[in-house]
């Protein structure tokens, strides 16, 4: 029996569990469902690299629907260290704004007040060490790429931005900035700093630690309302229950919920059709499903323009779009590299054109939400998700609005330099309300950061799954500890927001709260 299970290894579970073996007295162990690497050295490639997104060796395979009847590939981390040893490596906190929204909803240790002081926590900042809302004693390495080391797309696409009337910003993690700048990158060197990295591996050689990896957590094992444990499926297929003191599911926006439904708890019409007994009926669990969503402007670059070997993005746009009341709620990237297999009816034009550039618009606060069911109660099932992007017509408004500012950027000298066209789009689609929008339905994605789906709130909210603290409602000896809990997406990538939440709950596990 372990003092504490965590379920994942992953963004907020790392910390967690580094934070609580701090206290020699307790026992504490992470299942995860993924490989662990126990050091740097033993890292994959595409897990330690820093300048690309990993999306295929170490990833659950799931599928979202984006809009009604149209399917995309769905990227989550599986492996040590979760979302955070596979994504871009972008360190953006959200707006205060967002933080101070999540306080008026019932959480008010979530303030950008009582914020603030973990992100300087968890941080440390090695261009702004002296800037007052920056850390320099984290474990978290923060590092920005200089204007001399931009590869020549980034480059054109900064003078494109400023052209177009944007600031330059030098510091995007300014609460006050708007802009386009460098972005702030967890890396030391072309090393990615995951949760694991900067978190776990300092941790294990604790004698009150121990990490299975490649263990699938089917379910919470309860005693009335009591959680007493979970029950886990071994690679033989046979279930196994570790029995723990107290349980933390930090499994993520799909796994968190996913593993709640089939242990009892949620809504009543799903469980029955799940037919799983209802230990607690909570009706939120896989709801409010929110994410950040993107469309982009596709080119076809010049020779040389660009290669595998270049960054994914180094510079960001942030902004808010006309008529928004949430600040800094979009953003632009130019992308130095796509796949033409995103554009399979292009291969007659594309010919030997084996990669594309893009100018990609990113709605960070939308409108829409998605949920999240389950098909069975087999753990080794996928979730099923359907996302409802653009169901809220704000949301469209904004999205063609950016999307024909991202029109206006491509179209400068700049760029047009580095490209022999404009693929998929055209003028005609830009200047028309209706087949803008058919084009976005089309095209649109994910960057994969979906929140909410255990959102935090008060238990006068119907809808909230667990109170500000992450402990369920109703239940005993259970928390959810990741981007799950949410109430409303940040207006930023939610890495850091997820890293405080680790550190935060970890805080208030032990102090008994």
């Amino acid at each position: 029996m372990y003092d504490y299970v965590i379920v994942g290894g992953g963004t907020a579970g790392s910390v967690i569990a580094a934070r609580l073996t701090e206290d020699p007295g307790v026992s504490v162990l992470v299942l995860e469902a993924g490989p662990d690497f126990a050091d740097v050295e033993s890292l994959p490639h595409d897990v330690a690299y820093a300048y690309a997104v990993s999306v295929k060796d170490h990833d659950w395979g799931y599928r979202a629907e984006a809009v009604p009847g149209r399917y995309i590939d769905y990227a989550r981390g599986r492996v040590i260290g979760g979302c955070s040893s596979i994504n871009g490596t972008i360190a953006l906190r959200g707006m205060p704004s967002d933080y101070d929204e999540w306080a008026s909803l019932g959480n008010d240790e979530w303030s950008w007040e009582r914020t603030l002081p973990y992100f300087l926590k968890i941080e440390n900042d090695q261009d702004f060490p002296d800037r007052e809302f920056h850390g320099d004693a984290g474990p978290l390495p923060i590092v920005r790429t200089p204007d001399d080391e931009l590869v020549p797309l980034q480059k054109a696409f900064l003078r494109a931005c400023v052209a177009n009337g944007l600031d330059y910003v030098a510091d995007h993690n300014d609460p006050a900035t708007s802009g386009v700048g460098p972005i702030p990158m967890n890396r030391r060197g072309e090393l990615r700093v995951s949760a694991a990295v900067a978190w776990l591996n300092p941790a294990r050689g604790r004698p009150n630690l121990e990490i299975r990896d490649r263990c699938l957590v089917n379910r919470v094992v309860f005693e009335g309302a009591r959680a007493t444990g979970v029950e886990i499926v071994g690679n033989d297929g046979r279930a196994e229950v570790i029995e723990a003191g107290a349980v933390v599911l930090s499994a993520g926006a799909l796994g968190s919920p996913s593993i709640l439904l089939r242990s009892g708890v949620g809504p009543t019409a799903e469980l029955d059709r799940l037919g799983v007994p209802t230990v607690r009926v909570a009706p939120g669990v896989g709801e409010n499903l929110t994410e950040h969503q993107q469309i982009f402007v596709a080119f076809i670059p010049k020779e040389g323009v660009t290669n595998h070997s270049l960054p994914d993005v180094q510079l960001v746009v942030d902004y808010t779009a006309a008529g928004s009341d949430k600040f800094n709620d979009m953003q632009i990237y130019c992308v130095n590299k796509f796949g033409k297999e995103r554009f399979p009816k292009l291969e007659s034009v594309l010919g030997d054109v084996d990669l594309l550039f893009a100018v990609m618009l990113v709605l960070n606060r939308a409108k829409s939400r998605g949920r999240l069911t389950l098909a069975s109660a087999d753990p080794s099932a996928a979730p099923e998700v359907a996302l409802n992007c653009f169901d809220h017509p704000h949301d469209m408004e904004r999205i063609r609005e950016g999307l024909r500012r991202c029109w206006a950027i491509g179209n400068s000298d700049d760029i047009k330099a580095m490209s022999v066209g404009i693929a998929v789009l055209n003028q005609e689609t830009v200047d028309d309300d209706e087949k803008l929008s058919d084009y976005v339905a089309s095209n649109s994605a994910t960057i994969w950061h979906p929140v909410g789906t255990c959102k935090m709130g008060p238990a006068s909210d119907d809808m909230a799954v667990v109170d500000q603290y992450g402990r369920v409602h109703g239940l005993q000896n259970l928390r959810v500890a990741d981007a799950s809990i949410f109430p409303e997406h940040v207006s930023r990538n939610p890495m850091l927001t997820t890293l405080v939440i680790g550190e935060r709950v970890a805080e208030w596990i032990g102090s008994g709260r």
